[in-house]
This record gives structure tokens, C-alpha cells and sequence, in this order.
């Protein structure tokens, strides 16, 4: 992987983290938030919401929703209950009636598109779609803070710049990136074990909304500063109630889980082939609570 395609690769935690950054520190080219084609309107009381966060490649100035899309995560929010769950896709994930690996698709045919290959694989359709760039996420989590990180195995970054220990660490956001691209030094080399740090990262990102949800102004004031670093449909009561939903997630009541599959190659490219019943059962289990009570169903 290149020096370039390692740092824009962009993470599912942002789904988290885009809605908390002042308005200087990143430009409304680098993140899309909108509904689905089949939405018309968030409700964020009692359902549960489901986000579809893409990571794109997209370089400055390009449009975000044109990049591969190394990050894919399919989040449910149940505020009610402060509930939450995750599933991860990899990246190299084959849709075989697109002839194309799923990171792909954002460029090819845009959020809609990914949003109704995860439904058809998953079995859930999501109701917002986020797409971030390469700009922005150093300065979002920079305005976030250092984020907590559990690891459950200790390596040194791809980049070389820093060394995880196996349980918690302290990550800045130049840290939590390094961490969240790194692949090679992982223990089987492959993105499902970048996908579970992606998790990982985003569990520690949601106990940083959390504990500052009680704060003055808090929601109030990075509301009015992420609406001017979004691109969006959505009102401005809309964005707000979406992101008092994400600070109500008790990052001990979230499950993560991971599709899974196996590997193969098509064009001369590794792909992975998904297991669709895995996908599914995961899906039909988080879908009406974002609960997995089931557990991930892989065997593991």
C-alpha cells in the first residue's frame, strides 16, 4: 500500500466524530451526511438509526463521494436505551452483480448505491449515509481530544510512529490514525483486523461524546459548527437530534461485529468473498434494537 493510500484512509468511527468539528477546521467538501433515497425524515426517539459510514479516498478538492471507500461500517443508534451496534465490512468485500469489490461502489454509483448493497447483504437500510474525505479527520479528532484505545494485542504502526501496548492507550489524533490504517503489522495482515480496530476506535470516540455530554452548550455549539463543515440535507433540528443521539451511546451497551468470508481473487485482485448467511443473521439480530444478542455468528 502506498505512503498516499495508507493516510487517507479513513475511518468508521467518523460517524461518531464529523458532527463535532468548528467550522474553520474543515472545509464542506470533505463530509456528506445525507438520507437515503428511501427516507424522507430522521426519527431519532424511539427507532433505532442507522448510519452507513464510508471513509473516502477522495484527494483535496475532489469530491468526496468519488473516492474507494477502505472504511465501511453499517452503525445502529437506539438512544432510548443508549444502545449501539456495529458491523464492519471489509473493504475487499466482492458484489458479484457489479462485477467490483465493494469499496468501490461509492465512486462508481454513489451513497445511494453502497447504502442498497449493504441492505442487500445485511438486510438493513440504513437511513443516513456519511461520507468523509481525506481532509478533516486529524483536525476532528484533534478537537475531540485524546481518545482511550483498547487493544487487545500490542504492534508498532505501519508508519512506524507509534507503538500500541496490549490494553489501553492514549491515542492524539495523529496516533488514532496511524492506528486505525495500519494493517501489515497486524496479526494476519488483513482488514478484518483493521476492521476491529476501526471499532475499537470508535467505541473510544463515543465515551468522548458521552463524557462531555452533560457539558453547557456542549451539543448546542458543535451543532452550529458542524453545519458549517457539512455538506447535508438535513435541517438544522435534524443534525442536532442526530447528534444528541450519538452522545446518549453508553459505549458498554455497544456491540461490534464483522462480516466475514473468505478469500479469494477475481481480475488478479484479492477479494473476499462474503458469508451472506452470517451477514444476514447478524443483520435480522441488530436490526429492530441494535442489539447483537446472538453474538457475531462466525464461528469465533
Amino acid at each position: 500500500m502506498s505512503a498516499l493510500r495508507t493516510l487517507v484512509v479513513r475511518l468508521a468511527l467518523l460517524a461518531a466524530v464529523a458532527l463535532v468539528v468548528p467550522t474553520s477546521a474543515v472545509q464542506p467538501t470533505t463530509i456528506s451526511l445525507t438520507t437515503t433515497g428511501t427516507v424522507r425524515s430522521v426519527d431519532v426517539d424511539d427507532d433505532v438509526l442507522w448510519v452507513l459510514a464510508l471513509g473516502s479516498e477522495a484527494g483535496p478538492g475532489q469530491d468526496v463521494t468519488q473516492g474507494l471507500t477502505d472504511a465501511i461500517q453499517l452503525i445502529g443508534v437506539r438512544p432510548g436505551t443508549g444502545r449501539a451496534a456495529a458491523i464492519g465490512l471489509p473493504r475487499d468485500l466482492w458484489v458479484e452483480d457489479r462485477g467490483t469489490k465493494l469499496n468501490a461502489v461509492l465512486a462508481d454509483a454513489g451513497p445511494d448505491a453502497v447504502a442498497d448493497e449493504v441492505r442487500q447483504l445485511v438486510g438493513i437500510a440504513p437511513d443516513l449515509v456519511l461520507v468523509t474525505g481525506t481532509e478533516g479527520f486529524v483536525s476532528m479528532m484533534g478537537d475531540l481530544g485524546p481518545v482511550e484505545v483498547d487493544s487487545p494485542t500490542g504492534f508498532t504502526t505501519d508508519d512506524g510512529t507509534v507503538t500500541i501496548r496490549p490494553g489501553n492507550n492514549t491515542l492524539d489524533a495523529r496516533q488514532a490514525l496511524s492506528f486505525a490504517t495500519t494493517r501489515d503489522e497486524l496479526l494476519g495482515r488483513s482488514d478484518f483486523e483493521r476492521v476491529a480496530n476501526h471499532q475499537r476506535l470508535l467505541l473510544a470516540a463515543l465515551a468522548r461524546l458521552r463524557a462531555a455530554h452533560d457539558e453547557v452548550g456542549f451539543l448546542e455549539r458543535i451543532t452550529v459548527s458542524a453545519l458549517g463543515g457539512l455538506d447535508t440535507d438535513l435541517t438544522p433540528t435534524a443534525a442536532f437530534r442526530v447528534l444528541a443521539a450519538l452522545t446518549l451511546v453508553d459505549p458498554g451497551r455497544t456491540d461490534g461485529c464483522i462480516v466475514r468470508g473468505t478469500f479469494g481473487e477475481e481480475f488478479g485482485a484479492a477479494v473476499v468473498y462474503p458469508d451472506a448467511a452470517q451477514a444476514r443473521a447478524v443483520g435480522a439480530d441488530a436490526e429492530p434494537d441494535a442489539r447483537l444478542q446472538g453474538g457475531c455468528r462466525d464461528g469465533s
